[in-house]
């Protein structure tokens, strides 16, 4: 039975708070500002004027630096331990995902670059060539895939990629719990489940790449979102654009779609009870977007210059979308045999599904958002809860198909929304959300843990006690729920050795002495980064998207395993592949001739560098089989001339005898869209620089004074208003 003080349970007394021998009582706990434990009674009383505000701002950062560098070196160590199958530089051992090189063969333009500079703006490797800045698939603008690109070539790269990506999901984590207010523990482990959780790592289980950056970089978006719905501040402003941009350059743009969906939600939510008011604070978002289009717009500029060249495979029934009472269950269910099958309305196709964090995770986020929503912040658990629950919904495709239905017969609106086939990846963008409110329940547990037990058979208390921490339970239970993570991210993150034995002998009999398209094995993809780093020029790539009204250029060498379609004969035979030679007349560079005579040249270059050398016995238009678009020029022996059309194809006018076609692709909204690009960075930084002190508006809505020396109780600040963010 309860009496003062405690509990009675038979011979024994249970009593919370810090009991002494003989009865007496602990003195009052001291508690440094940094202390997780520290309630806000027992932390020391701040000098809030502005010249205390100045003095704590020069003594905090050294000892915040020197924690917070521990705590993402944890998050650093954590991410290297899940992606340890990537930590080799073997470029013959790759990810095992079946789409590994389908995904990165656009980081090759950095290799490129390094080899002929601007040649690599033009994708001359698959497909009768593209603007290499044009590919939303790919995330070869990222500063993630740049950077290992250029320093370990880009089939070693992407696999640093992968690893560095994890890291950054796993800091956006730790910022997103920074940006609440919340402890060590709770940003330690809340980043440490976004390193391994199903959200990026089940992407591997395909080899994408692409989406493990793009998920990253999305994350990184939610903490200056709210941290711009608390202080108005040109500075967040201005951080919140830098990321938006990178996100916007990561590639695939599913998850920026989705993005997209979720940001009006969070607006709405935020900008009611705003301290800084609705229209103002609407005017922050609108500046970040507009740093954000600026910093993106090397992707952004070329993308809409040739989009409408562009087309994209479509599903008007959204046949890989889950119904919405299913997609939840992929947060909790870690069967991975369960994602190859086709239950509750899934296809076998895992790393579309998989968004695993585990029920610690889930229970933890509910009671995260019960502890927000009393403590007044509701409009940040509205919020937060919105960017769980949006997500899922669009995961679903219910709003899609509404809306396709709604713009049936408006031809760009109803292709863009049916193209959206892949939107179950879209359920990822529910996990940073749903682990930021995972880490606010597990703060207020961990506070609230703070007040041991102690068990006593002595009744009057003058007995020794045994002191019961409850936190080391609740540690333990993070411990073994996290590694369950890791565990099960250790289905799809996972490697393996190429037959390089298979391949060496068939990529060397389809090198041609000039350029030629030729074409490796037909579905077995694992061939083809191997083949485009030895400079071939596939034909039978498959992409998400295609040219409008074009056909891919027929190969004049094609390996298989089964005799081609076409009339090709057997040139030789490598084990269980044979390679083929087509007829004459798919030549990569001919001369046409008036009378239909052709004239096979040679060609030789990289990208979009190519010299065509010719010998025609008369005048004619010599043809190259690469994809003609603007920004290509001609010159023909010096002389400029006009790059014509044939069939899609370059075409230039070559006089008899010997001449040499210089051909080059230079186009404009490359070097336009850098320049808004650097124009967009340079904004950012000015802002930056210049908002360096909160204003009196952004200071008084985070209850600081303003410089007359008033400041704002807790209720005047209204109960949207988040507290500073401690550094705890």
């Amino acid at each position: 039975m309860r009496g003062p003080g405690g509990w009675s349970m038979g011979p024994f007394r249970v009593r919370a708070g810090n009991p002494r021998p003989n009865g007496a009582e602990a003195p009052p706990a001291v508690s440094s500002p940094d202390d997780d434990t520290a309630t806000p009674e027992a932390r020391p009383r701040e000098d809030l004027s502005d010249a205390g505000v100045a003095s704590a701002a020069r003594r905090a950062p050294t000892s915040e630096v020197v924690r917070f560098a521990a705590e993402w070196l944890v998050l650093a160590a954590w991410a290297l331990l899940v992606a340890k199958p990537y930590l080799t530089f073997d470029p013959d051992v790759v990810p095992a995902g079946r789409e590994y090189f389908a995904i990165i063969q656009a980081d090759a333009l950095w290799d490129r670059l390094r080899a002929c500079g601007a040649c690599a703006l033009w994708n001359g490797a698959v497909s009768g060539g593209y603007p290499a800045f044009a590919d939303v698939q790919g995330a070869m603008l990222h500063p993630l895939v740049v950077v290992p690109a250029l320093v370990w070539g880009w089939i070693n790269g992407a696999k640093v990629t992968v690893v560095a990506a994890l890291l950054l999901a796993g800091l956006a984590q730790w910022w997103l719990a920074r940006t609440l207010g919340l402890g060590t523990v709770a940003r330690v482990w809340s980043g440490a489940v976004a390193v391994a959780a199903g959200n990026l790592t089940g992407r591997m289980e395909d080899g994408n790449v692409v989406l493990v950056v793009s998920g990253a970089a999305c994350a990184l978006v939610l903490p200056p979102f709210l941290q711009l719905g608390r202080d108005g501040r040109r500075r967040t402003a201005a951080a919140l654009g830098l990321v938006l941009g990178l996100a916007l350059l990561a590639g695939q743009g599913y998850l920026q779609i989705g993005c997209a969906f979720v940001a009006p939600v969070l607006l709405l939510i935020l900008l009611r009870g705003n301290p800084l008011g609705a229209a103002a604070l609407l005017r922050r978002y609108a500046l970040a977007l507009a740093i954000a289009v600026l910093v993106a717009a090397p992707l952004l500029v070329p993308f809409l210059h040739f989009w409408p060249s562009f087309a994209k495979d479509t599903d008007p029934t959204f046949g890989q979308a889950q119904p919405l009472a299913f997609v939840p269950l992929n947060l909790v269910v870690d069967d991975p045999a369960f994602y190859r099958t086709q239950v509750l309305g899934k296809l076998p196709i895992p790393y579309l599904y998989i968004s695993y964090v585990g029920w610690l995770a889930v229970l933890l986020a509910v009671v995260g958002f019960a502890v927000l929503w009393r403590r007044g912040e509701r409009r940040f658990a509205a919020a937060l809860g919105a960017a769980v629950l949006v997500p899922l919904w669009l995961a679903s495709a219910q709003p899609l198909r509404w809306l396709a239905g709604w713009t049936d017969g408006i031809g760009p609106a109803h292709e863009f929304l049916i193209g959206l086939r892949s939107v179950p990846a879209v359920a990822g963008l529910a996990v940073p959300p749903l682990l930021g409110l995972a880490a606010a329940g597990l703060d207020a547990l961990w506070r609230w843990g703070r007040h041991s037990v102690w068990i006593t058979t002595d009744r009057s208390g003058s007995a020794p006690a045994l002191r019961l921490d409850p936190r080391w339970l609740l540690l333990l239970l993070l411990v073994l729920a996290t590694d369950r993570v890791r565990t099960f991210s250790e289905n799809w993150i996972s490697t393996v050795r190429q037959p390089v034995a298979e391949i060496d002998p068939v990529l060397a009999a389809l090198q041609t002495p000039d350029l030629q398209w030729v074409a490796t094995p037909f579905g077995e993809q694992y061939w083809w980064g191997p083949a485009i780093a030895r400079g071939l020029k596939l034909t039978t790539y498959v992409t998400t998207w295609h040219w409008k009204d074009r056909a891919a250029p027929e190969p004049v060498l094609a390996a298989g395993r089964t005799p081609p379609s076409q009339a090709m004969t057997p040139a030789g035979t490598y084990g269980g592949i044979t390679v083929y030679a087509a007829p004459p007349g798919q030549e990569y560079a001919a001369v046409v001739h008036a009378d239909g005579s052709r004239t096979v040249c040679a060609a030789h270059g990289t990208g979009g560098d190519i010299d065509v050398t010719c010998d025609a016995p008369q005048p004619g238009q010599v043809v190259v089989r690469e994809n003609r678009v603007a920004g290509w020029s001609a010159r023909v022996d010096g002389h400029d001339r006009p790059v014509a059309g044939a069939g899609g194809w370059l075409a230039v006018e070559v006089p008899a005898g010997h001449s040499v076609t210089t051909l080059r692709y230079r186009p404009w909204d490359v070097p336009l869209g850098v320049a808004f690009m650097l124009v967009g960075l340079a904004w950012a930084g000015v802002l930056i620089w210049r908002d360096r002190k909160p204003s009196p508006t952004a200071r008084r809505s985070a209850g600081l004074p303003s410089s007359s020396g008033r400041s704002r109780s807790a209720a005047e600040q209204g109960a949207g208003a988040l507290p500073p963010a401690n550094s705890g």
